[in-house]
């Protein structure tokens, strides 16, 4: 398809750009002590502008100290403007373009980010440290254009301070900021007239709102937010970046929307916007395919799509959309592992995916070896694989040997689980582009001390992942109790009342694969019912639970099985009083016992004949996907 909507040119103002897609400002975390661009930042918006990306909106920069949380940027002082300039100046060469969101956090830096930040809200903001802030927009613009940006952005969404002072829900002020929806908008109206005047007349001025105003005690109305975007564009504002979400409820799942949402999922509440305002649209929402951008681009939904994460998962996204080459994309699988977990923890140095290890390693590329090595992989799972893969790149000779009958190992059995589609067929891919790079592989053919012999490797990768072993409950071996591997690969169905004994990662969505399918689910856990799901993936559990209608019991520990019953008891966090009982079933599935497949035999032996070892993945302990997809990569970098 040649998707004539999504590549034909779009102007505003006078840029002009070649294409309707965008690359969404990120989180990165790439931003070095707070003031200055490293090589990997650079080399991060140079991949996606080869590409052919129209346009790259840096992430959010701060426009003075006070909310200037330690993985932002800074746009106040010389210095500064000097820094982004080497990166304006590379996209440029590139071929792209670059925008830069300006950015005030309000209470987000602090409970996020930094605590050392200084909190400013709208209600702990004197009247003239309001006018300073607004006098501060307008200085980052004038110094966005000294640094070679081609547009700016406002960010007025996400629960920011311009949006803190739009929403009546956070916006508790009297005065003449404050109270009426008049008044809640006079800190957005002077911050956007300061902007505008010191930005040329030729310079596109992009802002970024809300869809809906949702989930709080009380919210923006929609003719509100029509009217708050209509008199911005009075101001000078020329194109709404119409995004969702909150950071102050359930809300903040859109911002970062995890596989749980649907592909598209703010198509049409974006749209509806739209048909009432007068200037032109980005939208965003798990845009992942050509077919999906150009569509909503030819239907006049929108007039520029963002595909943020999608161009993260592959920085090539736009040259194989445009090439018709939609197959080879690694697509976005919405685990939020590496671009939202990333971000909120602080021991993570860059975000990452779990797709593509090398984000934000883009300035490393995949230098070739001058010294060939034939490399014996232990295990066909995403570990084994992608370490192949980047040796296939680099020059070196990978071998997989996979004791089962298929690559790809758990990733495939993740995506039998509802809603997670995108996980299966990211474990096609995968096994696919084995193929297509002409690595050799051998399913059926578990690696042993002598076949580590008669191979003869220069190098052995061990990533045969993890297995079930039994937890000690009395009773395990009885009728009608299953692993979570018999249910997810098919070999079980239980029905009627069934409970699902431990209910973390796995267990969760063992839980809901079998309501889905009709059973009544009871979902046992000694911690807490979700342990180990990640936060925007946790915060589904109650209304996803709740739909399938699967009763949670937290902190109860089974203690032994009997046909037809599950005996446990519960420890009161208080008063450490033990409660005992039991919860009549049909069949009871355990999700938990899953450990790292002992690999010291194959170690010993490598080490005995002198050849270098690693151990990756699960093989070294049960982790998520992430650290899979990361620990090979390394593995595949290692090497001369």
């Amino acid at each position: 398809m040649g998707y004539e909507a999504l590549f034909s040119p779009f102007k505003v103002r006078g840029l002009e750009l070649k294409n309707r897609i965008i690359l969404p400002g990120m989180n990165t975390k790439m931003t070095k002590n707070k003031h200055d661009v490293g090589d990997d930042m650079i080399a991060y918006h140079v991949a996606r502008a080869k590409a052919g990306c129209a346009l790259n909106i840096f992430e959010c920069v701060a426009l003075c100290p006070a909310p200037h949380a330690y993985m932002y940027m800074g746009l106040y002082n010389d210095h500064h403007v000097r820094q982004l300039r080497r990166l304006t100046d590379a996209v440029h060469e590139a071929g792209g373009k670059m925008g830069i969101q300006l950015w005030h956090g309000g209470f987000s830096p602090q409970l996020f980010f930094d605590e050392t930040n200084t909190l400013e809200t709208p209600n702990t903001l004197s009247a003239g440290r309001i006018h300073e802030i607004v006098e501060e927009f307008g200085c980052g613009a004038r110094l966005a254009v000294q640094a070679g940006f081609d547009a700016v952005e406002f960010h007025a969404a996400h629960s920011y301070l311009p949006h803190e002072f739009l929403s009546p829900g956070m916006n508790r002020r009297t005065d003449e900021y404050g109270g009426s929806f008049e008044n809640r908008c006079r800190f957005c109206f002077e911050v956007i007239s300061a902007i505008r005047s010191n930005i040329p007349e030729d310079m596109p001025f992009f802002m970024r709102v809300g869809s809906i105003d949702e989930l709080m005690e009380q919210n923006m109305t929609e003719e509100e937010i029509v009217e708050f975007i209509n008199r911005s564009a009075d101001l000078g504002v020329d194109v709404a970046d119409i995004s969702r979400g909150n950071a102050m409820s359930f809300a903040t799942v859109y911002e970062v929307p995890p596989f749980n949402l649907p592909h598209g999922f703010n198509i049409e509440n974006i749209y509806n916007i739209k048909k009432q305002i007068k200037i032109p649209v980005v939208g965003v929402g798990r845009i992942n395919t050509g077919e999906m951008a150009n569509q909503v681009i030819e239907d006049g939904k929108f007039d520029l799509v963002a595909i943020g994460r999608a161009q993260l998962a592959d920085p090539e996204w736009v040259t194989k959309v445009r090439e018709g080459r939609e197959e080879l994309i690694r697509h976005c699988i919405g685990c939020d592992q590496g671009c939202y977990d990333a971000v909120i923890d602080p021991k993570m140095k860059h975000i990452t995916c779990t797709r593509n290890p090398m984000l934000c390693l883009e300035y490393k590329g995949l230098p070739k070896t001058a010294a060939p090595e034939k490399v014996m992989i232990a295990g066909g799972g995403m570990a084994g694989l992608f370490a192949a893969e980047v040796l296939k790149k680099r020059g070196h000779e990978p071998v997989i040997f996979e004791a089962s009958d298929r690559l790809a190992g758990q990733f495939t059995l993740a995506g039998v689980s509802p809603m997670k589609q995108d996980w299966a067929a990211a474990a096609k891919w995968e096994a696919e582009e084995i193929g297509r790079l002409g690595i050799e592989f051998h399913l059926n053919t578990p690696v042993t001390p002598k076949l580590i012999e008669q191979f003869a490797p220069d190098r052995v990768i061990i990533a045969t992942g993890s297995e079930y072993t039994a937890p000690a409950i009395p009773g395990i071996d009885g009728p009608n109790v299953y692993t979570q591997y018999e249910v997810l690969r098919g070999e079980a169905s239980p029905a009627g009342h069934v409970a699902v004994i431990g209910c973390g990662l796995v267990g969760a969505e063992v839980a809901e694969l079998l309501a889905s399918r009709g059973a009544q689910v009871t979902a046992l856990e000694k911690k807490g019912v979700g342990t180990g799901l990640n936060m925007l993936r946790r915060m589904f559990l109650n209304p996803e639970f709740k739909y399938y209608k699967i009763a949670k019991m937290s902190g109860a520990l089974v203690t032994s099985l009997e046909p037809g019953m599950v005996n446990y008891e519960i420890t009161d966090r208080k008063t450490k009083e033990v409660s005992r009982g039991t919860l009549k079933c049909d069949a009871a599935v355990i999700c938990t016992g899953i450990t790292a497949r002992p690999c010291g035999k194959l170690k010993e032996t490598c080490e005995a004949a002198g050849i270098p070892v690693q151990v990756i993945g699960d093989a070294l302990a049960a982790r998520a996907a992430r650290t899979a997809s990361r620990e090979g990569y390394e593995a595949g970098m290692a090497l001369q």
